[in-house]
C-alpha cells in the first residue's frame, strides 16, 4: 500500500500530500482524492497518519496530521438532491472529508480550463487547491467536514456555476 500524508505549506507553496493510499488525481494532479484505510488496533509502527480506526466504541477518523495548524473547520450537512459550493477561492485551499453520505464533486481548473467530476462516500478525503472551482452534488444525505490552514474570508468565495440547480434532484436547493 502506498502511503501519503499532509505536509504543511512551505514558502508560499500549497500544502502537499506526501508518502496514505495512492490518491486518484484530477486536473493534472491539482485535485486529489483518497479513500482512507480502515485499520484495527494494535497499529503497526508504519501505520499511515491519516486513517480510519475501527474501535469497539466506534470509528475514529484521523483526517489531518501536520505541523501547520488548521484555521478553518466547518461541519457540512449533506441533504440529498442539494448543491453546495459553485464557487472558487483565490486564497483558501481546502480539504473535504465525508463522514456519512455520498456526493459527486465537480471541479474545474480556472487557469487551464479542464474539468472533472468524481464520486465521494464515507471515508473519502479530497484536496481542492486555490483557483479551482468546485461544487458538491449531494447524492445521499449525510455529513462532511471542510477544513483549511487558511481562515475563511467571505470575500474570497467567488461564484462560479459548475452545476446548475435545475440539474440537481431538488432544483433551487443549495
Amino acid at each position: 500500500m502506498d502511503l501519503v500524508w499532509l505536509r504543511p505549506s512551505v514558502a508560499g507553496q500549497p500544502m502537499l500530500l506526501i508518502s496514505i493510499v495512492t490518491p486518484l488525481s484530477f486536473l493534472s494532479g491539482k485535485v486529489l482524492k483518497w479513500s482512507l484505510p480502515v485499520l484495527e488496533l494494535p497499529l503497526a509502527p508504519d501505520a499511515p497518519p491519516l486513517k480510519r480506526l475501527a474501535l469497539d466504541q466506534g470509528e475514529l477518523a484521523q483526517v489531518y496530521d501536520a505541523e501547520e495548524g488548521l484555521r478553518y473547520l466547518a461541519v457540512i450537512e449533506l441533504r440529498a438532491g442539494s448543491i453546495r459550493g459553485n464557487h472558487y477561492h483565490h486564497q483558501k485551499q481546502e480539504l473535504i472529508y465525508v463522514i456519512r453520505g455520498a456526493l459527486r464533486l465537480t471541479v474545474k481548473d480556472l487557469a487551464s480550463g479542464p474539468h472533472a467530476a468524481f464520486a465521494m462516500a464515507r471515508g473519502d478525503l479530497a484536496f481542492i487547491p486555490t483557483q479551482v472551482a468546485h461544487a458538491l452534488e449531494v447524492l445521499k444525505s449525510g455529513e462532511a467536514v471542510e477544513f483549511s490552514p487558511t481562515r475563511f474570508d467571505p470575500s474570497d468565495s467567488q461564484p462560479f456555476v459548475l452545476i446548475k440547480p435545475e440539474l440537481s434532484a431538488k432544483p433551487g436547493v443549495r
